[in-house]
């Protein structure tokens, strides 16, 4: 898995919004998302990884449902990504 854009509305004590990976504090990650019901299997932190954004991670399956989670605990929306 990789990530390739993360925003968030948190500002850093110069009062500039954090960039890039800087605000992302985790990831939940459901590795077989049924569609309805977000089933977290696995959790990713930010320092785990890498600044190219990559997530090295098995047992994906078609359909997999993520969580994105910011260091002041703002969660996004679950969004799903079409393994291929």
């Amino acid at each position: 898995m990789k990530i390739t854009q993360f925003e968030t509305k948190i500002l850093d004590k110069q009062g500039e919004r954090l960039k890039g990976l800087d605000g992302l504090a985790m990831l939940l990650v459901d590795v077989d998302y049924d569609g309805k019901i977000f089933d977290m299997d696995r959790t990713v932190f930010g320092k785990d990884i890498g600044e190219d954004g990559k997530i090295g991670m098995t047992g994906l399956t078609e359909s997999i449902a993520v969580v994105a989670i910011d260091k002041h605990g703002n969660e996004s929306r679950s969004f799903i990504i079409k393994n291929k």
